[in-house]
């Protein structure tokens, strides 16, 4: 997943929008990282994912987490920064009864965005 020739934020900010692109295919899941009964007739990556489950996918190809210690650098930063940008645990963020699918991929796509302009 990671590449030589950008820097860990560069990935993580790629990370976040691709995790915004899965977002907007699959659609937004609350209580996990995919929906599991979905999964029971479904690829994996073809469920629907809370924002956590986003990033993972965007940077394993599946909604669980990597063995890969480089990788994991790269979805935790991802996923720090968007900690960072909401202000509190990303699971509890993500699950709010009120959250919708845009106000995540909204945030996803902004935290992206501040990354690349700070770096």
């Amino acid at each position: 997943m990671s590449t030589e020739t950008q820097s860990p934020t560069q990935q993580a900010a790629d990370v976040l929008d691709k995790a915004a692109d899965h977002l907007a295919a699959v659609g937004l899941h609350k209580g996990y990282l995919y929906d599991e009964r979905q999964a029971k007739g479904s690829a994996m990556n073809r469920c629907r994912v809370c924002a956590v489950g986003a990033i993972l996918t965007a940077a394993y190809g599946t909604p669980r987490y990597a063995v890969d210690d480089a990788d994991i650098n790269v979805t935790d930063r991802a996923i720090f920064m968007l900690t960072e940008k909401v202000g509190e645990p990303i699971p509890s963020w993500n699950d709010h009864p009120d959250r919708t699918q845009d106000e995540v991929i909204t945030a996803l796509r902004d935290t992206a965005n501040q990354m690349r302009e700070a770096a």
